[in-house]
Parts: structure tokens; C-alpha cells; sequence
């Protein structure tokens, strides 16, 4: 039985369809879940998380390896999971990964709604973990490993890039999945790893880099005047002392979309006194 009879077996058990307001996309190609799986380099004493483990395809390829964290949105696919799925190694959160309360997990393995696909990096972000294998539409994907002067560069590109080492690896058909999506896929893997320095404070780093990346065409100098109003009570510098600080930083007359990850920390630090 291939995964789509399976697929549809489960659908009419249920009594679902894929939810488009969600961006339901389902996973029916067993080899590319074996892929996944595979690139994640598993071992038993791993523990993985996985957002939106829809019918369980991938989630039961995971248990064959390690502990699971599955966190699914849909009420429905909930019960589904908890009906189909009996094992030990699995703990399913029913609910928003953007709002849930996560146990601990080392890795993360997922094919998350293309939907939130930002949100879920930036939320991702926030943990502290090994390893990430991922699928996204293309377009996105290349956004997080773009560098400096694309048109994909983004404050995402650089937070992603400051605490990983981002890989694109082969591009997946649309009829890897039912239904289709309308672009082809990729996959992105995230191995922890910081290659350009580190920043002591680095929720206000993240919020730094989305700050002046909404000035991105402009120098550094007039993204900061601009983002002053947004950072003061964020870094709770007086007006006066930050453009003190701001006056002496390096890549001032650079454009903040030309700035390297390496040149957002240094910048970053200089601003906060962490240099």
C-alpha cells in the first residue's frame, strides 16, 4: 500500500480534507520521508521535534529511530494521531507551535505549513538545538540562506545564518505531496553552529536586524536614525547616548542589505558596548 492509499484510507476514517487555510500539504512519497529521516542522522537517545505531523507518515518513520515532540494545530489530525500512533517514545502536543510550552528536544525534524513558514523559523530561533531538517517552498528556503545584496537577503537570512550553518540541499516536486502545492519544495538543513561571533544579548540582536532591515536600502547611518524610535526602549539607551554610540560605528555608509552576518555583529556589539 503506498502512502496516498494510506492517505486516503485515513481521510475517509476521519472524515477530513486538507485544510487550505492552513496550507495542509501531506507528504506521500516514502523515499523522500526516508530522506529526511536519513539527513537528520538520528540515534536512540535523540529526541526530535517535529511541527505538523499532519497523518503521522513521517512521525512514525521518527519513532523507528528516537523519542518524537510532535505538535500538531488541527483538533482533527490530533485525535487522528492519537488514535493511529501508540508509542511510548511520543509526546503530542495538540495546539499552536507558535504559542505551545515544548519539552526540551536536541533536533528537529518537520515539514511545517508554508503558511507560518517565517514565524516558525524566528519561533525556532528562540531554542536551543543541534540539528534542524526542514522542508519549505523554495522561494523561502532560499531566503535563509541568501547572502548579502540578493533580493532574498533578509534580517531573516542573518539571524538564521548567525546561529547556524544553513544548507540548501535538492529542490522536491509538487507530487510529493497531496494535494500539490503550487511551487516545488526544499530542503534546508540547520546545523548549530555560530561562524561569526557571538552577541551577549541576542533577543535584542534578533530585534536589531529586523530594525534596520526595514530600512534595507538605505546606509547603516540613516537606518539607524530612522530605527532610532524602535531600539531606545529596546536597548534603554538615552537618546543622547546612543547617537553617541551610533556616530562611531563601523559600516555606517555601507546599505543594510550589502552589511555580511559577520558586519551585523560587529555592528551590534559596537552599538551595546559588547565589542
Amino acid at each position: 500500500m503506498t502512502l496516498l492509499d494510506e492517505l486516503q484510507n485515513l481521510m475517509a476514517k476521519y472524515r477530513f480534507r486538507p485544510n487550505k487555510k492552513i496550507a495542509q500539504h501531506f507528504v506521500i512519497n516514502e523515499n523522500f520521508v526516508k530522506k529526511l529521516v536519513q539527513l537528520a542522522d538520528l540515534k536512540k537517545e535523540d529526541k526530535v521535534l517535529e511541527i505538523g505531523p499532519g497523518t503521522g507518515f513521517l512521525t512514525k518513520a521518527l519513532l523507528e529511530k528516537c523519542s518524537v515532540v510532535a505538535v500538531e494545530i488541527d483538533e482533527n489530525l490530533c485525535e487522528l494521531l492519537q488514535q493511529e500512533l501508540h508509542s511510548k517514545k511520543l509526546q503530542l502536543v495538540c495546539g499552536d507551535f507558535l504559542k505551545a510550552k515544548l519539552p526540551s528536544f536536541n533536533k528537529v525534524v518537520a515539514l511545517p505549513p508554508y503558511s507560518h513558514s517565517a514565524a516558525i523559523v524566528y519561533k525556532l530561533l528562540e531554542y536551543d538545538f543541534e540539528l534542524a531538517v526542514l522542508v519549505f517552498q523554495k522561494e523561502f528556503a532560499e531566503k535563509l540562506v541568501a547572502e548579502p545584496g540578493f533580493d532574498e537577503y533578509s534580517a531573516l537570512s542573518v539571524l538564521t545564518q548567525y546561529a547556524f550553518e544553513s544548507r540548501l540541499l535538492e529542490r522536491i516536486p509538487p507530487g510529493f505531496f497531496f494535494p500539490k502545492p503550487r511551487d516545488e519544495s526544499s530542503i534546508v538543513v540547520l546545523n548549530a553552529k555560530k561562524r561569526f561571533g557571538i552577541v551577549a544579548d541576542e533577543g535584542n540582536f534578533s530585534f536589531f536586524a529586523k530594525t534596520v532591515f526595514r530600512f534595507q536600502n538605505k546606509n547603516l547611518k540613516n537606518a539607524l536614525a530612522k530605527g532610532r524610535q524602535f531600539l531606545l526602549p529596546k536597548l534603554k539607551f538615552s537618546e543622547s547616548e546612543f547617537k553617541k554610540r551610533a556616530e562611531k560605528m563601523p559600516f555606517l555608509q555601507e546599505k543594510v542589505n550589502l552589511l555580511s552576518v559577520a558586519e551585523f555583529v560587529e555592528a551590534f556589539n559596537f552599538l551595546t558596548g559588547k565589542n
